[in-house]
């Protein structure tokens, strides 16, 4: 059943939540399309969550967040089958980003460059044509320009709200942490001094070098540009419309100052992420030269001290000359906090995320029994396989097929198993059911024996 283009964006409007979730994963994907298998999950959650009470209410948003129906009314302009994916018209995410200011988007130096040179193709144009009201020609590019104009001041007003907002958002950020008491709320202090650093580079500097007239450069600034333009319409007699485009690079010269001011709130983060870089840099040129000066002062008989060891970045970075002073006979007075209690932490979870990352070895002297036991398990796994008796629907395929491993094989089952039991699985019943994959994000995840397997969960269904 067909809804009318009014009703279903009503209906998208009163769930924009959904709307919300698929914008999000666009932005963090630096992506303009959508994968289809990820629309059609937010969809079944949003019909989940209504649940059956509200049937007639269901039906109603199924039909009418229908992929034909958004497709038939041109909310979707694009549906690529063979790509598997999907892409929103941009007039229709543009409405949902106005209802928060977190989700618009500012402009790029892309975006700033391609202004610039819509503004001289239309110069260049009206400077060919004859300025005559009965001129076709001329009243269609003077529309054009028009309209250019509205959304060049449009767009630099939700980019400067959008670069404030940012400002405000990073700055309470990084003033709330300023007393970092572990290792975790460093690294996320890190990530946001190099999010200043990213919006300053992309954002700030391209939009006040669009909006400072007196850039000089190869390419003419935007706003002389517009000045040229102005000054065409009063030499060709239309001087109301010349004072119009003035009033348009005013309105757009006003945001100026504002994103001036970002640029100067922002700029302490940025000196403070190059204070925190030169520190680190010193305290390890430090250790270095102190490394080397032992080496050509101490004798051998000294070579079993701390100093000597070969050391990681890590353990470079972490431990410091604290700990290796111990070796010597100088007295060093440090502060009263014990950072290595917290650097310890950092090097216990960093070792453990090594193990999880790394695949299991097993050393043997003889290869071929090796080889044999591990056929002999895959062997095990296809008679348990076939000998299972499991009925549609399954929520998780591979936690089903862990916990039949585990219980079955016990002290002879490792995860890299559970691979090949889930494949053997689909090839015995994959004609017979269907296996529905969900891309989520996060991805699920098993555990066992210091091993972690992340996964797109798949559902067993007839």
């Amino acid at each position: 059943m067909n809804v009318a283009l009014d009703r279903t964006l009503i209906l998208l409007i009163e769930h924009k939540d959904m709307m919300f979730q698929l914008i999000d994963y666009m932005d963090q994907n630096q992506r303009k399309d959508l994968p289809t298998e990820v629309f059609y999950n937010s969809i079944r959650v949003k019909l989940e969550n209504i649940g059956n009470k509200k049937e007639a209410d269901r039906d109603r948003l199924n039909n009418a967040f229908d992929l034909g129906n958004l497709i038939k009314t041109g909310i979707i302009f694009e549906a690529n089958k063979s790509r598997g994916t999907i892409a929103f018209q941009p007039a229709v995410l543009d409405i949902f980003r106005l209802f928060d200011k977190e989700r618009v988007r500012g402009l790029s130096s892309a975006d700033l460059e391609n202004i610039r040179v819509q503004l001289e193709g239309a110069h260049q144009r009206l400077e060919s044509l004859s300025f005559a009201d009965d001129n076709l020609d001329f009243l269609e590019q003077h529309d054009q320009l028009f309209d250019l104009l509205r959304r060049i001041n449009s767009q630099i007003q939700s980019n400067t709200d959008h670069l404030q907002f940012e400002a405000d958002r990073l700055s309470l950020r990084l003033d709330h942490d300023q007393a970092l008491l572990s290792l975790n709320e460093s690294r996320q202090h890190r990530e946001i001094l190099a999010q200043v650093k990213n919006i300053y580079d992309r954002e700030i500097i391209p939009t006040l070098e669009f909006l400072n007239i007196r850039e000089y450069s190869k390419t003419k600034a935007p706003l002389a540009v517009i000045d040229d333009i102005s000054r065409l319409y009063d030499i060709r007699g239309y001087e109301d419309d010349s004072y119009y485009i003035d009033q348009y690079k005013l309105s757009i010269l006003s945001h100026y100052k504002a994103v001036e001011k970002v640029k100067q709130a922002l700029q302490r983060y940025l000196h403070q992420e190059r204070r925190h870089r030169l520190t680190y840099d010193a305290i390890e040129k430090a250790y270095l030269n102190l490394q080397t000066l032992a080496h050509s002062t101490f004798t051998e008989s000294l070579k079993e001290k701390y100093i000597f060891r070969s050391l990681d970045s890590e353990t470079l970075y972490f431990y410091g000359l604290k700990t290796h002073s111990a070796g010597q006979e100088a007295r060093i007075e440090w502060h009263d906090r014990n950072h290595l209690i917290y650097f310890n932490e950092y090097l216990i979870s960093q070792n453990a995320r090594k193990r999880s990352d790394s695949s299991a070895q097993i050393k043997t002297f003889n290869d071929k029994q090796q080889n044999e036991r591990h056929k002999d398990i895959k062997r095990r796994i296809e008679q348990l396989v076939k000998q299972f008796d499991i009925k549609p629907p399954v929520d998780d395929l591979y936690v089903v097929v862990h916990n039949l491993l585990v219980e079955e094989l016990k002290q002879d089952y490792q995860l890299n198993y559970l691979l090949y039991g889930v494949s053997s699985f689909k090839q015995r019943y994959g004609k017979k059911f269907k296996v529905h994959v969900s891309f989520n994000r996060p991805q699920q995840s098993i555990c066992y024996q210091n091993l972690v397997l992340e996964y797109n969960k798949r559902e067993f269904i007839l």
